[in-house]
């Protein structure tokens, strides 16, 4: 429980900072609270701790936790920043143009989900009735995935050939420690084949590309669609607004964007190296009528339960991305701007699938994968 604040404001950012544990993310991205975001805390069963939990998530976070999603994205829909300078992108008037994409490029990292009403987590701000998202409910938040992380190492040391969660757990411990990872571009566990990575990668892809150019229905179940195994993954009564927006009813009319976002997503977490490993860009072009440049080919897809957060959270930061923009080419923001042009132009998905192809070419199908180099 957090202490009451008797003094000072300061106070209550210290007590809460002190309480709140390093969280490992993919890059890591700038949490916004909006209006509906404080109005639904009121209303929750937790409103002191989740007013706190709030103010720190929307002024210490961002202290100490890089946008690095934002930057990239913002870069690669025109600010004209020079390669290296990416993070001078984020500005108010940049993030309100662009909000929504904004949205569903954080989303693999904080995907909006309902909790169990009939068994709700015995984590203290946890509020079943509520929406659960890092800016609403941070504490509970924070509570679930420590849990999540903890019960992952427990179970990928008992059996580590199995993701460690799958349909039915929530979307929070399934896209960071189970069968979801593929959201971040690495592998469910140690041992899994690059070409099955890649698969389900590819899969991911095609069904955001059919939301982000309205060619798939929002409104029909995830499993009747017909994108290959996609229904293995969200077997429910789920939709792609059920899936992007639950309790976010103010992007639903706006899910291109949004599936645009969190394709974009998985693309720029495929150049972070506590994702993958990636050869040198060899100077090779695509094979399509852009003539895209070709990025590095994919020597080896991560897994993360057996990283050590710190030495993946090295690799998520801004001087990260400035080494590979201004070392690399194409680079994260080329590809970025890339798959945006195909989107922009309305693109199908057999013409978006050629460029993901050359994007995510593979060194070796049969390479498993593994925690890379960030271990002790």
């Amino acid at each position: 429980m957090i202490p009451k604040c008797l003094k000072t404001k300061m106070t209550c950012v210290i007590l809460a900072a002190a309480m709140w544990p390093a969280v490992s993310h993919a890059f890591q991205v700038l949490p916004g609270i909006s209006d509906v975001d404080r109005q639904l805390a009121g209303l929750g069963g937790h409103q002191f701790l989740d007013r706190v939990g709030q103010w720190f998530v929307g002024n210490a976070i961002p202290m100490i936790k890089s946008p690095v999603h934002e930057a990239i994205t913002l870069k690669a829909l025109g600010c004209d920043a020079p390669a290296g300078s990416e993070p001078s992108c984020i500005t108010t008037q940049a993030i309100q143009a662009h909000q929504v994409m904004l949205y569903g490029v954080r989303w693999p990292d904080d995907p909006p989900f309902a909790l169990n009403r009939a068994a709700p987590p015995r984590i203290a701000g946890c509020d079943a009735r509520v929406t659960l998202r890092s800016t609403v409910q941070p504490k509970c938040w924070q509570g679930l995935f420590s849990d999540a992380e903890k019960t992952a190492k427990k179970r990928m040391a008992r059996n580590p050939s199995e993701p460690a969660f799958g349909p039915g757990d929530y979307l929070l411990y399934r896209s960071h420690f189970g069968d979801l990872q593929f959201l971040h571009a690495m592998a469910a566990h140690d041992g899994e084949p690059a070409a099955q990575t890649l698969q389900r990668m590819k899969m991911w892809a095609q069904f955001l590309w059919g939301v982000a150019t309205r060619t798939i229905p929002t409104n029909r179940f995830i499993r009747t669609l017909e994108v290959q195994d996609l229904g293995d993954y969200f077997p429910g009564d789920m939709t792609a607004t059920n899936l992007l927006a639950t309790g976010i009813v103010e992007v639903r009319k706006d899910l291109d964007q949004v599936a645009i976002g969190a394709l974009l997503h998985m693309v720029q977490d495929s150049f972070s190296q506590s994702h993958a490993g990636r050869q040198l860009e060899s100077g090779a072009v695509c094979e399509g009528p852009r003539h895209f440049a070709q990025p590095g080919k994919i020597i080896q897809f991560y897994s993360y339960v057996g990283q050590v957060g710190s030495l993946h959270d090295h690799e998520d930061t801004f001087d990260a991305l400035r080494l590979q923009t201004l070392q690399s080419s194409p680079n994260i923001v080329d590809v970025s701007q890339a798959f945006l042009s195909l989107w922009r132009e309305g693109a199908p998905w057999p013409e978006a699938e050629k460029y993901f192809d050359c994007v995510f070419t593979l060194e070796n199908p049969e390479t498993q994968a593994g925690p890379g180099p960030l271990t002790e």
